[in-house]
């Protein structure tokens, strides 16, 4: 999620964000250039079995798992956040998250709701490809580890924010203890999920 304290100043940079429509606009063409480049090469690599192509189509699938993954966790924050009623402000540039969540307007509950919401949105996102893609060759082996790899980097950077905010901790105050180290650490989770997700699925 990105995230954001509003003073005047802010809020009139911020008035003056990216619509979410556009937003979500964007995502969609993301969601599906990925979706596009990862079928065209998984459909290659069945019609060849080149060991060339499988390596194509695992990085794509690697790419496409992540990032579609991503976005939907980023998607299902906003959905959580507009379901409890939360304050949130337009993002001021397009990446890949969906909205600023206004810590000052906001509660602990709904900061709690709108967060639960994103790690709801991994498994969504992964169950959907369970469903929909063949576990079958490298490549979809590849998008589902990846998506795996996913949940796991956002849950090691989350969930202890998380915790110690059900504790009785300030969500911005505990958000700010996430350092460049958390975040290579929750990378490395997420790499070590992928590689055991993509044993167990191979």
């Amino acid at each position: 999620m990105d995230n954001t304290i509003n003073d005047p100043a802010r809020a009139r940079a911020t008035a003056s964000g990216i619509n979410a429509g556009l937003v979500a606009f964007v995502h969609l063409v993301i969601v599906l250039a990925l979706l596009g480049l990862f079928t065209a090469t998984a459909s290659w690599y069945t019609l060849s079995g080149l060991p060339l192509v499988a390596a194509c189509s695992v990085a794509t699938g690697l790419l496409a798992g992540a990032i579609i993954t991503t976005l939907i966790h980023e998607w299902f924050h906003y959905a959580g956040a507009l379901a409890v009623g939360g304050h949130c402000n337009q993002t001021r540039r397009i990446n890949l998250f969906a909205f600023d969540w206004d810590f000052r307007r906001n509660t602990r509950v709904q900061f709690l709701a709108m967060s639960y919401a994103g790690t709801l949105g991994s498994i969504v996102a992964i169950a959907l490809f369970l469903f929909t893609v063949p576990i079958d060759a490298p490549g979809p082996v590849a998008l589902l580890a990846a998506a795996f790899g996913s949940l796991a980097f956002a849950g090691a950077i989350e969930w202890p924010v998380l915790a110690r905010v059900h504790a009785g901790g300030d969500p911005l105050a505990e958000l700010s203890r996430i350092t460049p180290r958390v975040v290579l650490l929750s990378a490395t989770t997420g790499l070590l999920a992928i590689i055991v997700a993509a044993l167990l699925l191979a």
